[in-house]
């Protein structure tokens, strides 16, 4: 079991992962579903998933000794169009220790008292990150299954990708909860792999994002992009044995087809498709949003995460 003290944990457990395993199962529970439950046909809530998230565990005391290591946990996922913007309030469901218990909802107020909120963004209106920091203890307290990916050990940004050799044609998973496809009574995350399709500008600071070669679609907004293990590489290139947590799905990029009018030659309709490109924010803009917001808020600030009210 994990040490706990005050608003941070410090981690001395070590996830075992079985010899054909190519995510750490605790990647997989890191994974939350952002959406609300809407009542169906005959009354009883249903829930809808808008978008994925992730907890994130930041360090804040480092230490040659795992065990002494303390982090802050984040949820981190989009700032922009349906996630965070244009909502006075953010449900989240996580899922019950309990295999067969059903998914229990928080909610994280985007307008707090007086007009305050505990949400942060990215200084840089153009950076889709979002990120609330949450009540682990709660979490403890309600029976809630969850792990969390952290800033030291799981995650690469530019400069890690760079010394770990990180290519384009690596293999990548995308996990979330595309298209509303999460589960009634409890999450069960979607995988989908993919490969980096281009990282070189991203790393030599000529691009602020990951391009990934993946279909991604609504509902995958927010949620991790994991950089696959391989023990295969060719000759004068390093292989990784490690999967690491490279970024933040932003948005599919889309393929824009246009319609002529052979009697006018101008644009009459105007077909998009999802190009089978994603954006990824690279976790280097994570750590600059929670960097920033460490430094002007005070760290005893409560956190907002709290069990949503239920419904009758």
């Amino acid at each position: 079991m994990c040490k706990i003290r005050g608003l941070v944990l410090s981690l001395f457990c070590l996830v075992a992962v079985g010899h054909a395993a190519v995510i750490p199962p605790f990647f997989v529970d890191s994974v939350v579903a952002i959406g609300h439950n809407e009542q169906n046909s005959v009354g009883s809530p249903t829930w809808v998933t808008e978008a994925s998230g992730f907890l994130y565990g930041y360090l804040i005391q480092d230490d040659p000794d795992p065990v002494k290591r303390f982090y802050e946990v984040y949820l981190i996922t989009n700032r922009h169009r349906h996630v965070i913007q244009n909502h006075a309030t953010v449900f989240v469901r996580l899922n019950s220790k309990q295999p067969s218990g059903q998914g229990q909802v928080f909610d994280a107020p985007v307008i707090g008292e007086h007009g305050a909120s505990s949400w942060f963004a990215h200084g840089d209106p153009n950076v889709d990150i979002a990120g609330v920091r949450i009540d682990w203890k709660l979490l403890q307290d309600r029976g809630i299954d969850f792990a969390f990916m952290t800033s030291d050990t799981n995650a690469a940004d530019t400069k890690k990708m760079a010394e770990i050799g990180v290519s384009a044609g690596d293999s990548v998973f995308v996990l979330g909860f595309p298209m509303n496809l999460a589960g009634q009574q409890r999450n069960y995350v979607i995988v989908r792999p993919g490969a980096i399709a281009r990282v070189s500008d991203l790393i030599e600071s000529a691009a602020p994002i990951l391009l990934i070669d993946s279909h991604v679609f609504p509902g995958n907004s927010g949620g991790p992009v994991i950089l696959q293990p391989s023990a295969i590489a060719i000759e004068g290139t390093k292989r990784n044995h490690t999967a690491y947590l490279l970024g933040v799905v932003k948005s599919f990029i889309p393929y824009v087809d246009v319609a002529i009018s052979p009697q006018t030659q101008r644009a009459r309709v105007t077909f998009e498709e999802n190009s089978g490109l994603a954006e990824v924010v690279p976790i280097d803009r994570i750590n600059e949003a929670i960097e920033a917001w460490r430094d002007s808020l005070p760290p005893s600030l409560p956190a907002p995460l709290k069990p949503a009210p239920e419904k009758r």
